[in-house]
């Protein structure tokens, strides 16, 4: 008996000891039409608890606080949620007062197509690309230089990407499906074999995510001249 409750102990210690596995997005396809096409919608994607570390926000290119991420309470409105998120991180009043996912015409299924519509509509300033991860990578890197994050998609689900980086070799994203809403980490070639295609950018009117991320570039005036310091020069203090 005691050799055998020795094995249990064992067993559990093992387990509780075992590095998590990488969180997998939940989903079930259900879009009648391909993902590359702007008809395509996303689908119900029940919640869970990531169990894995937060990634920290220093070094992060698109460093999102916890206060302006976005539920996907429903279970169906991904695509609004990552959108509202991207909202308060630009702190664009169009998609935040009231939230865009509390708009009736906001709280079901969505697509690139249903997604342009609404961002039309509000008259908020985007840009999206589908269909071509090529220019869907190119569209990644610039939102990441500017400190912007993206909405990005996997069959059924859509999420928002915070840093893309293929020197590191490091992807990270927020899932709004995700309770804890934590960073998570992947690495650059699981991240194309699970990516759809998708992506989509927010800008604000008033538009100064850079400045938030790398502070202001700042002319200071002295006796002789006016000179233009580089960024970085005068901190500016983060969110």
């Amino acid at each position: 008996m005691r050799k055998f409750l020795g094995k249990l102990l064992l067993l559990a210690l093992l387990a509780n000891s075992a590095p998590a596995a990488e969180t997998l997005v939940r989903y079930k396809e259900v879009s009648k039409v391909s993902k590359n096409e702007s008809d395509y919608i996303n689908t119900y994607v029940p919640t869970y608890e990531y169990d894995g570390l937060d990634s920290a926000l220093e070094g992060i290119q698109c460093p999102i606080p916890p206060e302006d991420r976005v539920r996907n309470h429903t279970g169906i409105q991904c695509v609004y949620a990552s959108i509202e998120a991207l909202g308060r991180w630009a702190e664009e009043p169009k998609l935040t007062n009231p939230p865009i996912t509390s708009r009736p015409d906001c709280k079901g299924y969505s697509g690139p197509k249903q997604a342009a519509n609404i961002l039309n509509k509000l008259k908020v300033r985007f840009e999206q690309t589908y269909g071509d991860k090529e220019k869907g990578v190119k569209l990644i890197k610039k939102a990441m230089r500017e400190g912007r994050g993206v909405l990005w998609d996997v069959p059924g689900h859509a999420m928002v990407l915070v840093h893309y980086d293929e020197n590191e070799d490091k992807v990270c994203w927020i899932d709004n499906s995700d309770r804890t809403l934590k960073i998570q980490q992947t690495t650059v070639d699981k991240f194309n074999k699970r990516w759809g295609s998708w992506v989509l950018t927010v800008h604000a009117d008033n538009d100064f995510v850079p400045e938030k991320v790398y502070g202001y570039n700042l002319p200071i005036s002295d006796e002789l001249e006016i000179k233009d310091y580089q960024r970085g020069f005068i901190p500016f203090p983060q969110k």
